[in-house]
């Protein structure tokens, strides 16, 4: 692959502790660490099976720069392959771009594309293709364009090759087109309009029967590029958002693999079902609207992160399968700070400390009325802020809601004035940057200016190199302590998942949620 191979790792900047692998013990609960993120393939499974899976994030709708969620990748994958993917190990891989070559003077990206595609619709996939896709999906009105904000114009090189002209670091980008931006839709799809409706894709199944919010059915499409990501005849994908309901369905036959809260991997594999867990550079926050009240006040944001107990939070909601630190990105990214660390002594918990902070900036009252996801272990990671902000005199209500009405209440009508989730855009310093910290940046309602940040962030996504990255970062870190934001950061999510006996095939990739069922199998019992 050229010099792509070579840059693979300084491109990419995956976040990743790598968990271990192997069988978790059959009779014993598994400690941190212990859960495999592979169950390998077995030979003779069934090819006309089908897989059934219970999901607890709703997809929004089918058209992915209309998409609110990073986790949605998971009802995506089947029918919608990317330019890239990120790999068991966090490299890039090909997947509908087979070569991608950075310029030297990282100005641009050039991908030279899989030949002789087509869309299930029929439409040919080729660079034309390409230009059209991260046009639309750079454009202001795509909910991914802070995603593929460096991109400034795509040129056709010839039928098969496109070159992505950029304005600043191609580390993000690279990233960007292995997840949600990097997906490919039909063209035709587009400007008839029904791809609100269906997906128009190409990938290794097509949606044959589905019921908004409810769930959606897959078949193989036919001529596949790749058929090792065929191995059931069949796919069956659930919303479920309750964990207790997605765990008795998979107990009961129901279906054949569930996403899995955390705290129920014991009881999973107590009951002889096989799990996986991988860290993340996905991470739970609180995020406020720094216009209102006291919020854009940095002495009160440190009053607010010293309020939150985030090794309770790891404990008590995800088993201690979540990384209790203060940082936005995980331990192996480039923007990762040593010095900083999880800097729980920078911000300890200590709500004593807290109110004195307040009191001293003269704020004797503060309320906020927090959204979270109508998921089981976000909404308990919300009603625990509650109590914790609650413990320093600040009166928090919580409302769970769907994913697009979240969106909906905290950054466009700016009804409630705090959310409580969990970060699931590009495993990139950057991504975290363009989604939070610019005054466009969709969750910053408040529109805050943060001069020395986005300055110290511009010179960490400019450089190739890791190492140059991280220099600017650590800087970056240092400033975010002094004058914390209006996020902030409770601990890097574990992605855990549970199924029968019978399936193998399953693999969490660096990315945590983008790939995990792609060669899923059904073994006969």
């Amino acid at each position: 692959m050229g010099r792509s191979a070579s840059l693979t790792a300084a491109l990419l900047g995956v976040g990743l502790i790598l968990a271990g692998c192997g069988d978790a013990p059959s009779n014993e609960t598994a400690d941190v660490g212990e859960y495999p993120f592979e169950l390998p393939l077995e030979d003779d499974f069934d090819p006309n099976a089908e897989f059934r899976y219970g999901y607890n994030t709703v997809l929004s709708g089918w058209d992915p720069t209309k998409s609110v969620s990073g986790a949605e990748l998971v009802w995506y994958a089947p029918v919608y392959d990317r330019l890239l993917w990120v790999d068991e190990n966090g490299e890039l891989q090909p997947m509908l771009a087979t070569q991608w070559e950075p310029s030297e003077d990282l100005s641009s990206l050039t991908l030279t594309l899989r030949e002789g595609l087509t869309f299930s619709d029929g439409a040919p996939f080729n660079a034309e293709a390409v230009k059209f896709n991260i046009e639309r999906t750079a454009a202001e009105e795509s909910t991914l364009a802070g995603e593929l904000q460096q991109v400034s114009s795509v040129e056709v090189v010839d039928e098969y090759v496109v070159k992505i002209n950029v304005t600043g670091g191609l580390g993000s980008l690279s990233v960007a087109l292995a997840a949600r931006p990097g997906i490919m839709v039909s063209p035709e799809a587009v400007e008839s309009g029904s791809l609100d409706d269906a997906p128009a894709g190409i990938g290794p199944y097509v949606m044959t029967e589905t019921v908004a919010g409810d769930y959606a059915t897959f078949e193989k499409s036919a001529d596949y590029w790749a058929p090792e990501a065929q191995n059931v005849a069949k796919r069956t994908y659930q919303y479920m958002p309750d964990d207790q309901t997605r765990y008795n369905a998979l107990a009961s036959g129901e279906v054949d693999g569930v996403s899995m809260s955390p705290t129920m991997l014991d009881d999973a594999q107590r009951a002889g079902l096989q799990s996986t867990a991988r860290p993340t550079g996905l991470f739970l926050f609180l995020a406020l609207n720094s216009a209102e009240g006291e919020l854009d006040n940095p002495e009160v944001m440190k009053a607010i992160n010293m309020a939150i107990d985030r090794e309770a939070i790891s404990d008590g909601l995800y088993d201690g399968l979540c990384v209790p630190q203060i940082q936005p990105f995980a331990q192996d990214s480039p923007g990762y700070s040593d010095d900083l660390g999880p800097g729980l002594d920078v911000f300890p918990y200590d709500p004593d400390a807290a109110k004195e902070i307040l009191a001293e900036q003269g704020v004797e009252s503060l309320s906020l009325s927090a959204v979270t996801p109508n998921v089981t272990i976000y909404t308990k990671f919300a009603e625990a802020v509650q109590a914790q902000l609650g413990d320093i005199g600040i009166d928090v209500s919580v409302s769970p809601k769907p994913s697009a009405q979240i969106v909906e209440d905290f950054t466009i009508t700016k009804s409630e004035n705090a959310m409580a989730s969990v970060y699931t855009g590009i495993a990139d310093p950057d991504g975290v940057v363009q989604q939070f910290l610019t005054p466009e940046a969709r969750y910053n309602p408040g529109g805050t200016t943060y001069d020395t940040l986005i300055e110290l962030a511009e010179q960490g996504a400019a450089p190739v190199d890791p190492a140059e990255r991280n220099a600017a970062y650590v800087k970056f870190m240092d400033a975010w302590a002094d004058a914390p934001p209006h996020v902030v950061p409770a601990c890097m999510i574990y992605i855990a998942a549970s199924f029968s006996e019978e399936v193998s095939g399953v693999l969490q990739t660096a990315g945590g949620i983008t790939d995990l069922l792609r060669n899923v199998a059904i073994t006969p019992a």
